[in-house]
């Protein structure tokens, strides 16, 4: 619409301007004040809406009011400073009997006037010519809409910003010798004061339109996250089911399809919960303890109370303690245990121990008994929310481990020793000590040392293979000979070393 108003004003100045014609655009003026009437009253109706909305729920409709807000006083800042624009342009025109509300003008004529107040008279605050000043007001305004209405870079570089930018025109123009003229200066400098403001009066008129258009949108934002929902019910949602007697049954009471921002009303057995709805009790007594309650809250006008009711266990303060070994504890090796209790994660239990060092290794507890201990106690406990609980203990009896039984291995098959090739006994053959395939126990034994007795003489090894000396020996030996192993000394990981009470005795064959 301006660019016509452009091009018939261009026109106008080339031609005799008749004074119908300048009626015309007085007619136009008044068009466009009923619309911009209309315009008002709508977004004043909005606006009672957007304070109806934040005085019932201001943490949901907080952030939109105020962007409103904001808007609605930007939009009023620049609508009136157009509105003095106005009435100072008619003043000068119409001198003492001029309109104070710039609705009518007497010399619509006026070439002059206009183009001076806009481009000689300055700003009372900036010192800025008055043109100036209100371009840069209209620029500030239209980077504002699309603040508000959230417009991206892509929006504002695409059809969304172009269509606000091409209604709030400020792009320079261009005089009859072709030269760039500042916008100000296309609009007001050599124009009559009826198509001057008229043009005012259309931006006016667009401003409360774009002001209708975004808080509209804001309004709208509102509900945008909102759903409908056609079952809606209360629900306990316990933290555990599974409750020591002593400790503490707390739940979460929550209604399915409720606003977070508008927290209904929680009761259980009559007593109303914080706005959190989290319901606490002290566990007594064992087996099922059910509760009941309402939760009540607002549909629309009306007060809906939805009951509930649910339940949760008190059990008896227990633990299991297991070893995956055997049911006592040995000195001088690491004993493994798993423990749990019921109802427990593993990350609530600890152990404290007595008597033994204790460290954890994947899901095993391992204990290993001080050297003097001849007893271990093992006490179970639980962390329940910062509350430490005693969950049970065992005693175990420390005692050493049984002795194992040498054998010697070769390429990986254990050697027969009562018909043993020579062979089988090199350098590669090893002496192992241990419990064997059917044995309870797999520890991990080491052999530091034993002696050969071959031919009546004797050799000593410093491992678990056979020494050179000890292979000069096997190498005299023939079918039926003996070789008898002997001060076999051991040891477990970490552990003393110990002497095996006893020989072994190989026959060749």
């Amino acid at each position: 619409m301006i660019g016509m108003m452009y091009l018939v004003l261009t026109a106008m100045l080339a031609l005799n301007v008749s004074t119908n014609v300048l009626d015309a655009f007085t007619k136009v003026d008044a068009s466009l004040h009923v619309t911009l009437d209309n315009t008002i009253e709508q977004n004043a109706m909005q606006y009672r809406r957007f304070e109806r909305a934040y005085a019932e729920n201001p943490t949901k409709v907080g952030q939109l009011y105020m962007q409103a807000d904001s808007l609605r006083k930007a939009s009023d800042e620049l609508y009136n400073y157009i509105q003095n624009f106005k009435v100072e342009v008619t003043k000068l025109v119409d001198g003492e009997g001029f309109d104070s509300t710039a609705r009518k003008i007497i010399n619509t004529s006026d070439f002059d006037h206009p183009g001076t107040y806009a481009m000689v008279m300055l700003d009372p605050e900036t010192g800025e010519p008055n043109g100036a000043v209100l371009r840069k007001k209209i620029e500030d305004y239209r980077e504002l809409l699309m603040d508000v209405q959230h417009y991206s870079k892509r929006a504002r570089d695409g059809k969304p910003g172009q269509i606000i930018r091409g209604i709030f025109n400020t792009e320079k123009g261009v005089n009859n010798d072709g030269d760039s003229i500042p916008w100000e200066a296309s609009v007001f400098d050599g124009m009559p004061a009826g198509a001057c403001l008229a043009i005012l009066t259309k931006y006016q008129n667009d401003i409360r339109s774009y002001e209708n258009r975004t808080v509209t949108r804001l309004y709208q934002r509102i509900t945008a996250n909102d759903f409908t929902a056609n079952d809606i019910r209360a629900y306990v949602i316990p933290k555990s089911s599974y409750v020591i007697r002593g400790d503490q049954y707390e739940a979460q009471i929550i209604l399915a399809a409720t606003d977070s921002t508008a927290r209904p009303d929680y009761f259980v057995n009559g007593v109303e919960l914080g706005e959190d709805g989290i319901y606490r009790c002290t566990a007594s007594g064992s087996g099922e303890q059910k509760f009941t309650g309402i939760v009540r809250y607002k549909q629309g006008r009306d007060t809906i109370s939805m009951p509930f009711e649910s339940s949760f266990v008190v059990g008896e303060p227990s633990a299991s303690v297991m070893n995956e070994d055997l049911n006592i504890i040995y000195r001088d090796f690491d004993n493994r245990y798993v423990v749990s209790a019921p109802g427990m994660t593993d990350n609530q239990l600890k152990l404290s121990v007595s008597g033994a060092t204790v460290r954890r290794e994947g899901k095993f507890y391992i204990l290993r008994p001080t050297a003097d201990a001849k007893t271990v106690k093992v006490t179970v406990q639980a962390d329940m929310n910062g509350k430490i609980q005693t969950m049970g203990e065992k005693t175990f009896k420390v005692q050493r481990l049984p002795q194992p039984m040498p054998y010697f291995v070769d390429a990986g098959k254990q050697v027969d020793a009562s018909k043993t090739a020579r062979k089988n006994l090199n350098k590669a053959t090893i002496l192992e000590i241990g419990y064997g395939e059917d044995g309870l126990l797999e520890v991990p034994f080491e052999i530091t040392s034993f002696d050969t007795y071959i031919l009546r003489k004797t050799a000593k090894s410093s491992g678990n293979k056979f020494s050179a000396a000890q292979l000069k020996q096997i190498g005299q030996l023939k079918s039926g000979d003996l070789v008898l192993v002997q001060n076999i000394k051991y040891r477990t990981k970490g552990g003393a070393e110990q002497q095996y009470q006893g020989n072994l005795t190989l026959v060749l064959k």
